[in-house]
């Protein structure tokens, strides 16, 4: 009995001496923070240094500058002149595109090099774009007003598709097509590693990246000013909100209130994560 009596004084004395804490339950940025900080350490990958010596490191008044002196140039000689003032210096020439996509909590970035931040694009015809995709993350649907994209998967999985344009019937004229009504077609394939996709310049697009490990793609464009029009937030910003509702078919289909509800939630490049596959990925979402 005094054997028994020793131990129950002893637990309760270890209990008094290391209570047991009580956690609060995280925050979604907290739980955010803690899964990207493990995924980084199991992903070396998704850490990419920055070289300094590519950095162009130009104000946006210098930026201006160089477009304008670009832009008014006679000759190639002159263009050199502008762009490698400094031989052998090569910052007017070179674009760093820096992964942040492990800042979190987010689906992914895109880094886009086009004649806004590289002037020495201005007389190419061409831009172009590195995207860092997260687990489940999504480049929404979106189209560019004046250029072609073709984009290449060099790093994991992506799902890429493209919906058709309608050109078939335009309002209810006599003997003509009848108005196409319901969805559009859709094309979609799975790219994967060195897999690259075309997507037409004005045709709506988007990427997803289905899978629990980061992937990443490169893209040319064929237009220094490519332009990015998001197709949802485009849709929704109409007013007044009878030109939503008549667009959808159905009057009471989306009130006016949903309408004004959605519009400030509509978000621009890479969303957050996709809730089904955030739930298989075990990536905490809200």
């Amino acid at each position: 009995m005094q054997t028994i009596t020793s131990i129950l004084a002893l637990l309760a004395a270890a209990t008094m001496a290391s209570p047991v804490a009580i956690s609060e339950p995280q925050s979604l940025e907290a739980r955010s923070i803690e899964y990207y900080k493990r995924f980084d350490d199991l992903n070396p990958l998704t850490k990419r240094e920055v070289n300094p010596n590519t950095v162009n490191s130009l104000t946006p008044a210098q930026l201006e500058a160089q477009r304008e002196a670009l832009l008014l140039a006679q000759s190639e000689t002159a263009r050199e002149k502008i762009l490698f003032p400094n031989p052998p210096n090569a910052s007017n020439d070179t674009f760093q595109f820096i992964n942040n996509t492990v800042t979190p909590p987010t689906g992914g970035s895109i880094v886009l090099s086009t004649v806004s931040n590289f002037p020495a694009l201005g007389s190419t015809g061409l831009a172009g774009a590195v995207g860092f995709v997260n687990p489940c993350g999504l480049n929404t649907p979106h189209w560019h007003p004046r250029s072609n994209e073709l984009l290449t998967v060099v790093q994991g999985t992506l799902i890429g598709a493209l919906i058709l344009e309608n050109d078939s019937g335009f309002g209810n004229v006599v003997g003509a097509p009848p108005p196409v009504i319901g969805a559009l077609p859709q094309i979609n394939t799975t790219l994967t590693n060195y897999t690259g996709m075309l997507f037409p310049k004005g045709i709506i697009h988007w990427q997803f990246n289905p899978e629990c490990e980061p992937a990443v793609f490169v893209a040319g464009l064929d237009n220094p000013d490519p332009g990015r029009a998001e197709a949802a937030r485009g849709f929704f910003t109409a007013e007044p909100d009878e030109v939503v509702q008549a667009s959808t078919g159905y009057s009471d289909y989306l009130t006016p209130q949903q309408i004004k509800e959605l519009r400030p939630t509509l978000t621009s490049s890479f969303t957050s994560i996709v809730e089904s596959c955030a739930k298989k990925c075990g990536i905490p979402f809200e």
